[in-house]
């Protein structure tokens, strides 16, 4: 492998607004669900919890400096569009993130590039970063020892700021070397009040049936309420909103006889479209478990099985960044934070990659739904359709 001077980005999702570039939210939800079915192989067992949206922002930056072959594979797999276009409606999406959201939902989004200050990229590529996903440059010196563990910190403490501590030394003590060049950083952190919020009082210990049949004992949120509702034979679904409808969790609970795997076999985008288009105003008695949960994975080799091996090696085209080929990622690294409880949900999330140079009968109407076994849920912007989280609960038990 070439030494070449490094890349490395870091970043959290983006929640979405009125603004609505179909091409561009349709092309990341589909990322969404491809990356679905490649990160929860990996977690028969685990909680999941990610952010799709994160990792297509950050991808969509170095999007902007590939070129040839290399451009051409991370297109595929991000399923994103060619041209200048493709960055435009990125810059109208992210325009619109905090319309409509006073006093509705918590939102601090933050973007930042640190520099190394004496390597030479190109200004076109800078431009399109700064006015497109509206970046802010900082100089710092990633060659200097002691100067690169000050930048390390400094990063680290920008993340923790912009997500409210909840992502903490996101980057690690060798995650920069002296080949860093550039740190791309995108920040968001969301906390969503329920529409109607669950009374605390109403809140009870229920048994939750583990995947291997384990039965433990955790406590459940519990609202009879209106709500969109969908069932058939292998799941229910149900979307649960967020205040003033600005945004909503949707959760998909398989019948208890359908095994978790077997039903995320078919869990797909068009399975997504066609369920969330299928919901009907329905009356629900809820119970749903509490559950807070992080997740950490590098994106390396999945991104590489998933369509572009050649972003990660010496053979790498990114000139579009500096005029020449001489970048390459060396790793892509992913941590998501997220708490559900009977006022609403807080989640954040960050992304680092680094590239170096080169029951009981009931009444009819009433519908009855108990996630008392694994599920899987998403997050999504209302106004756009822009799925921000996915994941899913195998075990609610909240760590101490």
């Amino acid at each position: 492998m070439k030494s070449f001077p490094c890349l490395l980005f870091c970043l959290v999702p983006l929640m979405i607004s009125s603004s609505n570039p179909k091409d561009v939210i349709e092309g990341n939800n589909k990322f969404a669900f491809k990356l679905y079915q490649k990160v929860q192989t990996g977690s028969t067992g685990s909680n999941l919890i990610y952010s799709p949206f994160s990792i297509s922002t950050a991808m969509a930056m170095v999007y902007a400096g590939a070129r040839g072959e290399t451009a051409s594979q991370i297109k595929k797999t991000m399923e994103f569009q060619q041209g200048e276009e493709f960055h435009a409606d990125y810059q109208r999406l992210l325009d619109g993130l905090n319309e409509g959201t006073e006093h509705k939902i918590k939102l601090n989004i933050a973007n930042g590039l640190w520099v190394q200050r004496s390597f030479k990229f190109l200004d076109s590529y800078f431009g399109i970063v700064q006015s497109n996903y509206h970046s802010e440059l900082k100089d710092v010196d990633f060659i200097d020892n002691a100067k690169r563990e000050i930048a390390r910190r400094e990063i680290n403490v920008w993340v923790e700021q912009k997500t409210n501590d909840k992502i903490k030394n996101l980057l690690g003590p060798g995650d920069l070397t002296s080949l860093t060049r550039l740190v791309l950083v995108n920040a968001i952190y969301f906390y969503g009040d329920w529409d109607n919020p669950f009374e605390k009082s109403a809140s009870k210990p229920y048994e939750f049936n583990l995947a291997d049949g384990t039965k433990i004992t955790v406590p459940f949120m519990n609202r009879q309420d209106h709500y969109k509702y969908y069932e058939d034979s292998k799941i229910q679904a149900i979307e649960i909103t967020y205040k003033d409808n600005k945004a909503s969790m949707v959760i998909f609970l398989p019948a208890k006889q359908i095994p978790i795997t077997d039903f995320e076999k078919v869990f797909d985008y068009q399975y997504y479209i066609e369920v969330v288009g299928s919901f009907k105003d329905s009356d629900v008695q809820l119970a749903v478990p509490k559950f807070r949960s992080t997740f950490k994975l590098n994106l390396n080799s999945i991104l590489s099985e998933m369509g572009m091996p050649m972003a990660f090696s010496d053979n790498a085209d990114f000139s579009g960044m500096t005029g020449k080929r001489d970048l390459y990622i060396s790793e892509v690294i992913h941590q998501a934070f997220i708490n559900v409880d009977e006022k609403g949900t807080e989640a954040a999330a960050a992304t680092a990659g680094i590239m170096k140079i080169t029951s009981a009968p009931n009444p009819a109407e009433l519908k009855i739904f108990v996630a008392d076994h694994p599920f899987i849920f998403c997050i999504k912007d209302n106004s756009s359709g822009t799925i921000l989280f996915m994941g899913k609960v195998m075990d609610p038990r909240v760590p101490e």
